[in-house]
């Protein structure tokens, strides 16, 4: 069939064929998004993000500063993984680091945190703090991003609302070079 007619059919379908396809197109990069392999972008450019985690979309910078951290410069050993977004829409961070005690003292009071103590009950971060009768055991977790239980561990926390922190230290077992741990997210 020829004529003007099937000119134009032909034409509309042409133009529905590219409509459907900047549609599925469109569909594919939004389940993507939503469903598609994590956003680890910063692991890339960073070598202080735990190996054994993915969806670091955050910068470490990016990250404290939303929780209102500022690590100590001369901070040692650090290791971290810091994502926003997420089924939450919220940013996370887990931090370890080595530090002297004049910078720990220093976090503590730049973070506002309470000073640490053996009876703090932990709610944040999914820790379990040296109770009586709890079992010892070494930090664990993905870089060991989750602090060990034992007598040498002191914690605090503050309930910032919809931002809470957590923070454990380890200052006794090498008194020169406390160890800390923090946890941070969004509610």
């Amino acid at each position: 069939m020829t004529g003007p007619g099937s000119r134009t059919i032909a034409v509309g379908a042409v133009a529905l064929l590219g409509l459907l396809g900047l549609a599925g197109w469109k569909a594919e990069s939004a389940l993507d998004a939503a469903f598609g392999p994590p956003d680890d972008h910063v692991a890339a450019d960073d070598p202080r993000v735990c190996a054994g985690t993915s969806g670091n979309n955050t910068p470490l910078a990016e990250a404290t500063g939303h929780f209102g951290l500022a690590v100590p410069s001369a901070a040692t050993d650090l290791v971290f993984t810091a994502n926003s977004g997420g089924l939450s829409g919220g940013t996370t961070l887990s931090m370890r680091f080595t530090t002297t005690p004049a910078d720990l003292t220093a976090f503590l009071a730049a973070g506002r945190f309470e000073p640490p103590g053996r009876t703090t009950r932990l709610t944040v971060g999914g820790w379990q703090a040296d109770t009586p009768g709890a079992a010892e055991r070494a930090a664990e977790g993905p870089c060991g991003l989750t602090p060990p239980v034992g007598p040498a561990m002191a914690y605090s926390q503050d309930d910032r609302g919809k931002s809470p922190r957590a923070l454990a230290v380890d200052a006794t077992s090498d008194p020169a070079r406390p160890v800390v741990w923090v946890t941070a997210l969004d509610l």
